[in-house]
């Protein structure tokens, strides 16, 4: 296998003379030459697909920090490695699957480092053998008391159970809701019921007591895929995940297995609609929401709540409410893509004498705030309510004069 390892390098057998005096660390340029190998060999194992998804959700900043500490040790230099043994560092590793098929692209990642670096084969055939030495214990996993005591424990009450879960979870929203690579998904949505239904499924996912009667992932995300919902975004709500429990203090270990559950959904978010679904989609807004009734009653509920809300309320003063009411109507029934009977004045023109008063996003807000409310109060489906608060957003800029 030594033999394997150095031809895979381009190292020799070796030329006979003594072993040298200087360490593997200081041959091979110290700790410069480590830090430089560790950030380039981090670089290749993330961009390659066999292997970078034993990585996600892995804060990578403190795994280089570990990986450099580790070779330091290894190589003989300075000390200062105190991480877990290679076993338990990456059973659960090996519990996802991690095999001797990908610690060999792990090995040959390390040579096109070194070899990048100008590190001499010789060099870099000791270091693939030191590397080589780990293999047994990287890929043994978990002894069979660990994976015993795993199976009496679920991850829910091993990650700390339900108050870890919900800790998470506002923590999570947070995050997402500041990220405008993904926040635009979330226009319209009632966060308290979206955090509610996101911990019951967390909780059912991580083993724990399950209460959870959403939808399924498919069917509760196929309005998001019709607007742009991919991998890129699911990359992005995978990394939040990974922020939100290191910030927490959850360990790697459990980290990388609740990574591997968010991955697992990840086909089927990304589904989108069925075929049928995409034909009954092709009825307007205006129908699926139930027609003219529910519009007027919509505008009917939405005006009391505009009316009572302190932070609006004064742009209303003076007006005709029966007028307003019956212009808004027209409006939603055109937007919704009904009947179109609409002869009101366009976004632009119609506000600008709010804006002049003041109007500005803060009370766009507060008015798409209270449309949610009136469809939610209709029990209006989360995905309808999503599609009028799209289109309702859509006007921002024309109401505001932007």
């Amino acid at each position: 296998m030594f033999k394997a390892i150095m031809k895979m390098f381009g190292g020799g057998s070796g030329d006979g003379k003594a072993a040298q005096t200087a360490s593997l660390f200081e041959r091979i340029g110290g700790e410069g030459a480590v830090d430089a190998a560790v950030d380039i060999f981090y670089r290749k194992v993330l961009a390659d697909d066999r292997v970078n998804k034993f990585f996600e959700g892995v804060d990578m900043e403190k795994q280089a920090a570990k990986q450099k500490a580790f070779l330091t040790m290894a190589f003989g230099g300075p000390n200062t490695y105190t991480g877990e043994d290679m076993r338990k560092g990456h059973a659960h590793l090996v519990e996802q699957g991690m095999n001797a098929s990908h610690f060999d692209v792990i090995m040959e990642h390390l040579g096109a480092t070194l070899k990048e670096l100008g590190v001499a084969d010789d060099l870099i055939a000791e270091a693939a053998a030191i590397a080589e030495s780990v293999r047994g214990d990287v890929l043994a996993g978990y002894t069979d008391e660990e994976k015993a005591a795993r199976e009496q424990k679920s991850l829910f009450a091993r990650i700390g159970g339900e108050g870890a879960v919900d800790a998470a979870v506002d923590i999570f929203y947070r995050k997402v809701l500041a990220d405008d690579r993904v926040n635009k998904f979330f226009e319209g949505v009632d966060m308290e019921k979206q955090a509610a239904k996101q911990k019951a499924f967390l909780t059912m996912a991580f083993g724990g007591p399950n209460n959870y009667t959403g939808e399924d992932m498919r069917k509760g995300h196929a309005h998001l895929v019709a607007q742009g919902l991919d991998d890129s975004h699911v990359d992005v709500i995978i990394e939040l995940l990974g922020e939100t429990l290191k910030e927490l203090g959850v360990a790697d270990e459990l980290i990388g297995e609740v990574a591997a559950i968010a991955e697992s959904v990840r086909g089927d978010v990304l589904a989108g609609y069925t075929d049928e679904e995409k034909a009954a989609r092709e009825q307007s807004l205006f129908d699926r929401i139930g027609g003219e009734a529910a519009v007027d009653a919509a505008v009917d509920i939405f005006y009391r709540k505009v009316l009572a809300d302190d932070r609006i309320k004064d742009f209303f003063e003076g007006v005709d409410m029966d007028k307003q009411a019956a212009k808004q109507k027209a409006f939603l029934t055109m937007a919704f893509g009904g009947p179109n009977n609409y002869t009101g004045e366009d976004m632009r023109k119609g506000h600008a004498h709010l804006v002049e008063r003041g109007l500005n996003d803060s009370h766009f807000d507060a008015v798409m705030e209270n449309l949610a409310a009136t469809l939610q109060e209709l029990k209006v489906p989360d995905e309808l309510i999503a599609e009028a608060a799209a289109i309702a957003e859509s006007t921002r800029n024309d109401v505001l004069g932007k």
